[in-house]
């Protein structure tokens, strides 16, 4: 029996059964005790932890997995690099993996080859912008959830694989039937031989065969070295042209002449999921294939019934067909901008969605435009706030067209890493490498070594943003003579209280403060960090009380030309606190004083109908438009019934 099954590793998590096993790790489902939660445990094998550089290796990845957070990605949650066992705790995928369902399905359908390339390209840009290559990009290594869902798993581990010997194995070199040329032949590889692999993967789902196979893995490597392909299509003659070219574009053996971006090569794939007719016309495609390639504008049309629909109707005349074809021509094509016209009888100028909240823009329902929503990391912009757009506002555009939103995902947030047995340079090298800065905090500690880090502020894997301080505690060894204060300002009471207790200092009672910081973290301190101690000293402490303080603020509300006189009313978070007539015709505009704490949305009526919405910052006393809404109403006449109001 497994020796593993059963253990609870750190006091944490329980391992249940194993659901994995490879060359390097095995996997095991397990059943985290502090969140109750079902977890994936990857344990490296035991013949590797006396290596002392790839645990090394190990570790440094392991770290650097931490820190990917993408839907498409499987997600880490913990990591333990001790002496004698090395894991790593990720989320539990119930699903199975894409080289099953290849396997299942034989040859996989276009739409369905095109949502899980996607996927997986979008997991990869969001890696390689971290500058992590994966290189063992292979469908073993793809999970397929129940919903359609992808998840990229084992990102790292390859980069870890190396051999002493020259012999080409399956261990040595990951999974040789997608691995990218210069990998095989051991030279330095990048983003895109990840590109390369997937290009393998998509030849495969199509055509459901792989492009290069052989008896042996050295046979196979050779091949991915010197051998070209078959085209797809000589395979399946029902592939898209595009969808062709799309795959030996990111399978081209010089890096060089393939995508050089994962970003790239989803743009093509978005492309040809607009157009599934399009032609990229690559120098290298060999034009006279005349006798696997059907006519350009049968292939469109099988093209779009493969990736629109999946029940293909039965044609049941020759006059049909023909009907059919005649409206393949007229009913697709792209504009100047890349926009998809699926209607040319109506055009609109588009509106600026930029700085308006995107699951707003969404439930208003006022338009007929078919947006999709691209996010980005923003310090500047709150999460969930419209950044971006293409096309840009004002431009005449076709009334259902495509609409790219670019919407901020808020500050990028990092988790504080692990300082355990690291030197103060080491693990201050790792805090910049991270984006995050630094203060030195030493002090003495009779059971950590000097220069040894013995704790931070905030704690290891404690989220934190790209730019936040942490502090950085090393130990400057024992010390034998008179302790001194540190610096106990953002921990909790109970940890300060707890430790200067058990050294014999006395703790005044804490003085409790409005404060936007979690309850019971201490704000200040009495004495100072480095002052010295003594057994007559009095530690005060000021505490956050959890409630964040008001404050008030001015806000200066324009109004609209208008020679009506209307209801204003204000909104604080939902809750009117304000009501006055108002002549527009007099006035341009409306000030009022707001009493709040943090962020709070202010919304603005006239006569009952939505006019404006602020968001008020209660901190920093600044305010900014989020949303205006349609006032046409106002430059109408007022009925009678108005008019007696």
């Amino acid at each position: 029996m497994d020796k593993y099954i059963g253990k609870v590793l750190d006091g944490r998590y329980e391992i249940l059964e194993e659901v994995g096993n490879g060359g390097m790790a095995v996997v095991y489902k397990a059943k985290d005790f502090d969140t109750g939660a079902i977890v994936a445990v990857k344990i490296l094998r035991e013949e590797y932890l006396d290596n002392e550089e790839f645990c090394r290796r190990f570790r440094n990845e392991s770290r650097a997995i931490a820190l990917l957070n993408h839907p498409n990605i499987v997600k880490i949650f913990d990591v333990c690099n001790s002496p004698s066992l090395q894991y790593i705790v990720m989320e539990y995928i119930d699903g199975i993996s894409l080289k099953d369902y290849i396997e299942q399905q034989r040859v996989v359908k276009v739409k369905e080859a095109v949502h899980f390339t996607t996927q997986i390209l979008r997991a990869l840009m969001h890696a390689h912008s971290k500058g992590i290559v994966h290189r063992d990009i292979k469908p073993q290594n793809i999970m397929l959830l129940s919903n359609g869902r992808i998840k990229v798993t084992d990102f790292g581990i390859a980069r870890l694989i190396t051999s002493q010997t020259s012999t080409i194995t399956d261990k040595a070199i990951g999974s040789v039937h997608y691995i990218a040329p210069e990998q095989a032949r051991g030279a330095a590889t990048d983003a895109r031989a990840d590109l390369y692999s997937v290009g393998v993967m998509l030849y495969e789902m199509l055509t459901g065969k792989l492009p290069f196979d052989a008896s042996s893995a050295v046979s196979v490597a050779v091949m991915q070295l010197q051998a070209d392909p078959k085209m797809p299509r000589q395979i399946n003659p029902n592939i898209p042209v595009g969808l062709e070219e799309i795959t030996i574009q990111a399978m081209q053996k010089d890096p060089n002449a393939r995508y050089q971006s994962a970003s790239e090569m989803l743009q093509d794939i978005e492309n040809f999921k607009l157009n599934p007719g399009i032609k990229f016309n690559y120098k290298y495609i060999v034009e006279d294939n005349a006798r696997y390639r059907k006519p350009a504008q049968t292939a469109k049309k099988e093209a779009e019934d493969e990736y629109k629909s999946p029940v293909i109707p039965v044609l049941t005349g020759i006059a049909t067909a023909f009907v059919l074809v005649a409206v393949v021509f007229v009913v697709i094509f792209i504009d100047a901008s890349g926009i998809l016209k699926k209607n040319n009888s109506e055009q609109v100028k588009l509106p600026n969605f930029v700085g308006q909240v995107y699951n707003e823009i969404l439930e208003s329902r006022k338009y007929d435009f078919e947006f999709y929503k691209e996010e980005k990391f923003s310090s500047d912009i709150a999460e969930g706030v419209v950044m971006e757009q293409n096309p840009k506002p004002d431009k005449m555009v076709y009334s259902d067209s495509r609409v790219k939103l670019v919407v901020s995902k808020g500050p990028e947030r990092l988790m504080v890493p692990d300082y355990q047995n690291m030197t103060y340079t080491q693990y201050t090298q790792l805090l910049k490498q991270q984006g995050l800065a630094y203060v030195e905090m030493p002090i003495y500690d009779e059971n950590t070594p000097a220069d040894i880090v013995c704790n931070t502020n905030p704690q290891p894997r404690q989220e934190v943003q790209v730019g936040d301080v942490i502090e950085v505690y090393y130990s400057l060894g024992p010390k034998t003579e008179d302790q001194v204060m540190r610096n106990f300002v953002n921990t909790p009471y109970v940890t300060a209280k707890s430790e200067l207790e058990s050294l014999g200092i006395t703790i005044a009672e804490a003085t409790k403060v409005d404060s936007n910081k979690p309850e019971g973290t201490i704000i200040s301190q009495e004495p100072a960090y480095g002052t010295k101690l003594t057994k007559d000293t009095v530690v005060k402490f000021t505490v956050s009380n959890g409630k964040a303080p008001e404050s008030t603020v001015t806000l200066k509300i324009g109004l609209p030309e208008s020679n009506q006189d209307v209801t204003l009313e204000v909104f604080l978070d939902g809750i009117s606190i304000k009501a006055a007539n108002v002549s527009l015709a007099s006035q341009s505009s409306y000030s009022i004083k707001l009493t709040g704490s943090g962020t709070q949305k202010v919304s603005v009526t006239l006569n009952g109908k939505n006019y404006r919405d602020y968001k008020v910052n209660f901190k920093t006393g600044k305010s900014s438009v989020t949303m205006d809404y349609d006032i046409s109403w106002l430059t109408e006449p007022a009925s009678s019934e108005e008019a007696v109001g």
